[in-house]
């Protein structure tokens, strides 16, 4: 992956403190997806005004609910001459280093990337070039066929070190715990990856596999037999939905009924009046989301 950027920070007293010029990246490779993202990021001193050129490896034709893939990813990240200025006598920046953050949800892509510490005004008439490296993250939610899009910057991070290499107080965040300095929020409110054809990033989510564990019990003094199933996913989506608990005497089917899956992917289901000898069974039957494959267990007990 390729980015381009600029940023522009303001100081205390509202003027322009900051400004990251944009570097022309190298053309899109063939299997590679490209976008270009005009970013907002409010702070109480004015807006930062970031903008980005992404180009991302092709993603994988399938990938799984709740996996997580990890695209290799580099750019270049550069200030412009005025800024770099700005930050060596009014910061007392000598270097800086610094990381963008986003994490992927059901319809955005996300990125963990880390500028490199660089010294400022490394580039040529005055400018600063920094290298960056780090990944795309893709997670499926669920199952279908999803354009890949771009959306805010989860968190933007950028701290400034001393000639003695100590870093400088306060870095530059957005957002800031307070939220005084918001998130940079993409101003189309997503963008789409496409390949040099301009066709598309696409990729097909398939249903997680998922495993229920049964443990039946019987209370004799009430005649009750409960049945608790634990459904867990293979990559670690939350269980949603309904599982089907069955109770059976020898091969006979004595009742259903269903319960609904909780926050920690637990159904639990009563039967009452359980009280003719003999020995039991219950199936727990998880039958599965938009995400989720079904599953089932089972579990005994005598009467």
């Amino acid at each position: 992956m390729s980015v381009r950027s600029h940023y522009k920070l303001l100081g205390a007293a509202g003027a322009a403190a900051l400004t990251v010029g944009v570097l022309a990246g190298p053309a899109v490779a063939a299997g590679e997806e490209t976008a270009t993202v005009n970013y907002t990021c409010t702070s109480p001193a004015g807006d930062a005004t970031p903008s980005a050129t992404y180009a991302v490896n092709k993603p994988p034709a399938t990938m799984i609910a709740g996996q997580v893939i990890k695209l290799p990813a580099t750019a270049t990240f550069t200030l412009d001459a005025g800024t770099t200025g700005l930050a060596t006598v009014g910061l007392g920046w000598k270097s800086f280093g610094g990381t963008l953050k986003t994490t992927p949800t059901a319809t955005r892509t996300g990125l963990n990337m880390t500028l490199e510490k660089t010294p400022l005004a490394n580039g040529p008439a005055g400018t600063t070039v920094a290298n960056v490296s780090g990944k795309a993250l893709l997670r499926g939610f669920k199952a279908g066929t999803y354009t890949l899009k771009l959306g805010n910057i989860g968190h933007v991070h950028l701290q400034g070190y001393d000639a003695a290499d100590n870093p400088l107080s306060p870095p530059v965040d957005f957002p800031t715990k307070d939220n005084a300095f918001k998130p940079c929020v993409n101003n189309a409110g997503a963008t789409t990856l496409r390949d040099a054809l301009s066709n598309p990033a696409t990729v097909k989510v398939t249903k997680d596999k998922t495993t229920t564990a049964v443990v039946a019990a019987y209370n004799g003094k009430k005649n009750i037999a409960t049945g608790k199933a634990k459904v867990k996913s293979h990559f670690g989506l939350k269980p949603t939905g309904k599982v089907k608990f069955t109770l059976k005497k020898g091969s006979h089917v004595v009742k259903t009924l269903k319960a609904s899956v909780n926050k920690k992917g637990i159904a639990k289901a009563t039967f009452k009046h359980v009280s003719k000898k003999g020995k039991y069974s219950i199936t727990g039957k998880y039958l599965g989301n938009k995400a989720l494959k079904v599953s089932s267990g089972k579990d005994t007990f005598r009467v």
